[in-house]
């Protein structure tokens, strides 16, 4: 066999080591599945399980209102949803199934959870405490998810109930920060509170300006959810002062909050 030869076999066997060990690392290199104890409830898609590293497991497919901590604001409905999932998983062995991706960017596991035959994320969804989140290339279940919400939204559960009704937890006034001085906290979950000046909308995003000052980002996924409650946006918010909760970031220099559901964007006049 000549040294060209050789070279190239090396190579074509250095390739389908380094795939396999790609393949086996991207599937986290375990089971579809496993079975811990929950240990705690932080929230409505997260707890903490009873492996050596107390890790912590993000619920795959759904995304419940965030829960008022010291230094952020909550949303509403977000005591409800960690409740819900208090009574149905705390201190219960739970079967956790994984997805194509196992860990998230932050470290915590992703995965659907069990009680016995019940899956959590889509029992969450169907009570009206939680919003379809599919992140690709974790789809497994997207019809499940995308079923229950509808489910949800027929039955007007939860946040899909009546919008009066959905008021944020008290002390949440104590995170308002003045429009003028929003770009400070990039970043970081905040209260504002101004008059919708113009509203601009293209296939790819719906902006409601904020006294010039701010945008209220609504993308087109979570237009729907405006429309459950028989809003459009462009044009029932427009001219209206509002309280928006979110958490602020910085595009192109100026601030922005995004929300996909009306709860998080209350008119007052």
């Amino acid at each position: 066999m000549n040294s060209k030869r050789r070279k190239l076999l090396f190579s074509l066997f250095i390739l389908l080591i380094f795939g396999a060990y790609y393949l086996s690392e991207k599937r986290g290199n375990t089971p579809d599945s496993a079975e811990y104890r929950v240990l705690n409830v932080i929230d409505g898609d997260t707890v903490i399980i009873d492996d050596v590293r107390k890790s912590r497991v993000r619920y795959l497919g759904i995304d419940t209102p965030e829960i008022a901590y010291q230094g952020s604001p909550g949303d509403p409905m977000s005591q409800e949803a960690r409740d819900f999932n208090e009574k149905l998983v705390r201190s219960k062995t739970v079967k956790l199934e994984f997805d194509e991706e196992k860990y998230d960017v932050y470290g915590r596991i992703l995965a659907y959870v069990y009680v016995d035959d019940l899956l959590v994320n889509e029992e969450l969804l169907k009570e009206g405490l939680a919003t379809a989140l599919i992140i690709e290339p974790n789809s497994m279940y997207s019809e499940i998810i995308f079923n229950a919400l509808r489910q949800a939204k027929k039955n007007k559960k939860g946040m899909w109930g009546e919008l009066i009704t959905l008021v944020p937890p008290r002390g949440n006034s104590e995170y308002r920060v003045a429009l003028r001085n929003a770009h400070r906290y990039q970043g970081k979950r905040i209260v504002v509170k101004g008059r919708i000046v113009g509203t601009r909308k293209s296939d790819n995003v719906m902006v409601l300006n904020m006294e010039d000052k701010l945008d209220v980002v609504i993308f087109p996924d979570d237009w729907n959810n405006f429309e459950h409650f028989d809003i459009d946006p462009e044009k029932f918010y427009k001219g209206k002062t509002v309280e928006v909760t979110g958490r602020l970031k910085m595009h192109k220099g100026t601030p922005s909050i995004v929300v996909d559901h009306p709860m998080l964007v209350r008119s007052s006049g």
